[in-house]
């Protein structure tokens, strides 16, 4: 039977999102591809005629992931005071919905310990998400280019390991790490 290209399109589609979700809540290396498939609802068997390799589909998951995020902080940034923006995309970063549920998470705060050992192109297109979502962050900050970079490769940075060492740690570590990161208000 023929597939429509239409419908080879929304199967990929289903992979790659299937993928980053898996990828984010699972880890690289505890997401095989008949997951990723059995996810999408199709049979591992099909997975050759989208992806050549694991790394591809990750490629394509980090893309997907870094652009629902990006498009999910630039809604909740856009036409606030710049203040207000800041905080309250600290208090999305650092939220328990956000901590709770890696598969939607950020991908910075969920594979880079993974793709920090990974094959150089994918470490290329993992830097190209975080400078996408470096330089939609600075977009909402007023000033001169240069230091509005800089204060959200600062601001990112520390949010990014506030959740990933209250990922990790105790509770009691958690919540220290996560109430001075918070602004205060």
């Amino acid at each position: 039977m023929r597939v429509s290209r239409m419908e080879m399109d929304r199967s990929h589609a289903r992979i790659v999102e299937g993928a980053a979700r898996l990828f984010r809540r699972l880890g690289v290396a505890n997401t095989g591809v008949a997951d990723v498939m059995e996810a999408a609802g199709l049979t591992h068997g099909g997975f050759y005629r989208h992806f050549e390799s694991k790394d591809a589909l990750l490629a394509s998951a980090i893309q997907a992931a870094f652009a629902q995020v990006r498009a999910l902080v630039d809604d909740g940034m856009r036409g606030k005071h710049p203040d207000k923006a800041l905080s309250d995309y600290h208090a999305f970063y650092l939220s328990e919905a956000h901590l709770g549920d890696p598969s939607t998470a950020c991908p910075v705060a969920t594979l880079a310990g993974e793709v920090a050992r990974a094959s150089p192109p994918l470490k290329e297109e993992f830097g190209r998400g975080v400078r996408q979502m470096l330089e939609m962050m600075a977009s909402h900050w007023p000033g001169a280019k240069r230091a509005r970079e800089v204060a959200a490769t600062r601001e990112f940075a520390m949010l990014v390991g506030a959740a990933v060492i209250a990922r990790a740690t105790d509770p009691d570590t958690a919540k220290s790490v996560l109430a001075a990161c918070r602004p205060v208000r």
